[in-house]
């Protein structure tokens, strides 16, 4: 039976012991949904353990003499994927706007007897994108994997952000996803095999405090990865793979501040190990931790005032971001 709430003059449904009350018709959708509730839950055990078998099964494919461009790899999880392709012996170019901290990378890769190229690149300018592109092939040849890894975070609430900063935000952490894709993809279409990877972010399936620019732009990674698998996809290019990193917040000092009242934050050298692991698997979405493809989505499924009870009394999502520190000007990010 439906009732209106006076005060709050929205519909209730009056459940008792399972059934509607007075409602045949009602009764019979009550059942139904408990049915099909049922049937979900049962195909997402399903579709988990094929994942988790699928993934486990893969074959692997080495990354020894692929050219490897890393966008912001001269720190965080940038460098900890230099490092570790170049260990691997990939054909590793770096990009990233800070020279100091390019010929720190640099040098500590040469003391382990491992070459890399540098490239002083700051991938919001769409020119030096595309000029710096074609003398990395000149240099190395055409890259077999793109791994768009810069992004930046301001930390602030939205009326405290400063206009440049979210434009800033926006041009490193999406729409330089263009300008690299559109100087690389070309090639890979030629040779018809490529992967590129997509470094996006949990705050791009959940949205987050003090995060309205960063949030919104790994939302747009997710959309800009989607939308070019199905480009792909439609025209036949199979060979290209394209994978999603979806990270929880990584100890990089981009999050300082911030203070996750449930899961600890990631560290920048198990994420790329990660994302080296599913590069060679050719995974297409990857969460970390893994646990969370199959929980964020059921934010679509309940209730919007669950879902902020949820966020805020459960996970106390805002309260651990409360002291994220706003955004300053770092060596490399």
């Amino acid at each position: 039976m439906f009732h209106t709430d006076a005060a709050l003059r929205t519909p209730l449904i009056v459940f008792s012991t399972g059934k509607i009350h007075g409602d045949p018709a009602a009764s019979t959708l009550s059942r139904w949904i408990q049915k099909a509730g049922l049937d979900i839950v049962v195909r997402m055990k399903e579709f988990a353990i094929l994942s988790i078998l699928s993934v486990r099964c893969a074959k692997r494919r080495a990354c020894g003499g692929r050219v490897v461009l890393v966008t912001g790899g001269a720190g965080g999880v940038g460098q900890e994927l230099v490092l570790r392709l170049a260990r691997e012996d990939a054909k590793v170019a770096v990009w990233d706007v800070n020279e100091k901290a390019l010929e720190k990378v640099k040098l500590k890769m040469e003391n382990e007897g491992h070459k890399i190229y540098t490239y002083p690149v700051d991938v919001t300018d769409r020119n030096m994108v595309y000029k710096y592109a074609d003398i990395v092939k000149a240099d190395l040849g055409p890259v077999d994997v793109l791994i768009n890894n810069a992004g930046i975070v301001c930390g602030q609430t939205l009326l405290d952000i400063p206009d440049y900063m979210i434009e800033k935000t926006y041009k490193v952490n999406i729409l330089s996803h263009y300008w690299t894709t559109k100087a690389f993809l070309p090639d890979m279409l030629k040779k018809e095999q490529g992967h590129i990877v997509t470094v996006g972010s949990l705050t791009g399936l959940l949205g987050t405090y003090r995060c309205t620019d960063y949030s919104a732009t790994k939302h747009a990674t997710v959309g800009f990865h989607e939308s070019l698998l199905v480009e792909l996809k439609t025209h036949g290019h199979d060979k290209i793979n394209l994978t999603l990193i979806c990270p929880y917040f990584i100890n990089t000092g981009m999050f300082d501040g911030c203070k996750p009242k449930n899961i600890d934050m990631l560290e920048p050298r198990d994420v790329a190990k990660r994302i080296v692991t599913a590069i060679k698997r050719e995974e297409v979405f990857v969460t970390l931790p893994g646990i969370m493809r199959y929980i964020l989505p059921l934010k679509n499924y309940i209730p919007a005032k669950l879902g902020w009870a949820v966020m805020y009394r459960l996970i106390q999502g805002p309260q651990s971001m409360m002291g994220l520190r706003a955004f300053r000007e770092v060596e490399a990010a």
